[in-house]
């Protein structure tokens, strides 16, 4: 009997290889692979973490030039990322904050 190769997408909204995600470093696939567990295992809806990126990067489009800095998506999902684990409880504003400055 012949195997087929399968491959599960990552996630739902992953519905091809052009969605995938692709990392720049392992702690980004990390970071990914835990807000997507967190979400999967029910903490918050994976909606709340697009609509907090998809704002974040509005605040940076919206923002004057000379404010915006370079573009760095990562820092944009990150922080996405974070708030997210903040609204829902899972991590406190002040444990966030500590992180930042470490």
């Amino acid at each position: 009997m012949e195997a087929i190769a399968t491959t599960a997408p990552l996630h739902e909204s992953c519905v091809t290889d052009a969605n995938a995600p692709s990392f720049d470093a392992e702690s980004q696939r990390r970071a990914f692979g835990v807000a997507v567990a967190l979400s999967e295992f029910g903490h918050y809806p994976w909606d709340a973490f697009q609509q907090r990126l998809i704002a974040g990067i509005g605040r940076w489009e919206s923002a004057p030039a000379a404010e915006q800095g370079s573009w760095q998506y990562y820092e944009h999902w990150l922080a996405a990322l974070e708030r997210v684990l903040v609204d829902h409880g899972l991590v406190a504003e002040e444990e966030v904050r500590a992180l930042r400055r470490a």
